[in-house]
């Protein structure tokens, strides 16, 4: 009878000890904050792709190599990619911008949920007054 309590107590605290862990880690923000956002890119998108969720993948033709990049914002943002278009991401940011023809459109690469936001701390986003519409080059 001691024996089967030992099991539940052990049982019991390695299950505590798994549920700590899982709900204390977030590998969503661990790797935006480690591969995402230190990433840059710019080139030219040959090919899209529709997420699950709402979210874009990108394959863009970069100076070294083919590469790709998922995006989540707006619809309209998504909307308003398209292929052959110019993209780029700035490094250490959350900032992207795509060009088609003489206009730009800035947005940020990623809307996050509050929560999220919490996590991830601080990151360098665009000015609200100039992102998600198209502007002139200059």
């Amino acid at each position: 009878m001691k024996k089967n309590i030992k099991y539940l107590v052990v049982g019991l605290l390695f299950t505590i000890v798994i549920i700590y862990n899982n709900l204390n880690s977030n590998s969503f923000t661990d790797e935006m904050k480690s591969d995402y956002f230190p990433m840059e890119m710019k080139g030219k998108i040959y090919d899209i792709s529709r997420i699950k969720g709402g979210s874009l993948y990108l394959n863009i033709h970069t100076d070294s190599k083919d590469d790709g990049i998922s995006i989540r914002n707006s619809d309209f943002v998504l909307n308003s990619i398209k292929k052959q278009s110019y993209f780029r991401k700035l490094s250490n940011s959350n900032q992207c911008y795509i060009i088609k023809g003489d206009s730009i459109m800035y947005f940020n690469c990623y809307v996050f949920s509050k929560e999220d936001s919490v996590k991830i701390g601080k990151i360098k986003e665009w000015k609200p007054t100039i992102t998600n519409h198209w502007l002139l080059k200059k």
